[in-house]
């Protein structure tokens, strides 16, 4: 399988400072509720462990090819942080979302906002516009509750050279709730 648009999920990348700071804004977003069971897209890693004790459940996360594979199981809350970016069909896996989805469970996602494609991260398969990001979740039979947008680098990052200067307008992260329909 082609990896070149995977993240390598390593103490490095799980340490740096831009993905603690996702993790910390992305808690904050996540409304608290009782579930019995959740999802987490992608690979185990310590936020895993934090939504677990945040809900109170157990998260299983998943193995398989997220493009082509299916997902099993049923879950009352799934979540899918800064996965879609990196998918060459991201219907396929918000589909499969669906289909394990309990009745009234929720869906938590993240992505980058689209920006310039020459501030793209070179593990982004794309990156998707607002209107094309919201057109995908309503092709999957979903609905938005509320986003937010947030920064997930520390402030000084954006005073570093002209590049990162670039990204303080254009790079914006979006957190949704979403529901299906």
């Amino acid at each position: 399988m082609n990896t070149i648009f995977r993240n390598l999920i390593d103490s490095k990348y799980i340490y740096s400072k831009h993905v603690l700071i996702r993790w910390k804004k992305t808690q904050a977003f996540i409304k608290k509720y009782d579930a019995n069971s959740g999802l987490d897209i992608g690979d185990r890693t310590p936020f895993t462990e934090e939504l677990e004790t945040f809900f109170n459940c157990s998260f299983d996360n998943t193995v398989v090819d997220l493009d082509e594979g299916k997902l099993k199981g049923k879950y009352d809350i799934v979540t899918a942080f800064e996965i879609i970016e990196h998918l060459y069909n991201p219907l396929h896996l918000l589909n499969e979302i669906s289909n394990v989805l309990k009745k009234g469970g929720k869906l938590y996602l993240s992505t980058p906002k689209g920006k310039p494609q020459y501030l793209w991260s070179e593990h982004h398969f794309h990156e998707m516009s607002d209107k094309s990001l919201r057109a995908l979740i309503e092709r999957a039979g979903f609905s938005i509750i509320r986003t937010e947008e947030i920064r997930i680098q520390p402030l000084l990052f954006y005073f570093t050279g002209i590049r990162p200067i670039l990204r303080f307008i254009f790079e914006k992260h979006l957190l949704m709730e979403l529901i299906h329909q």
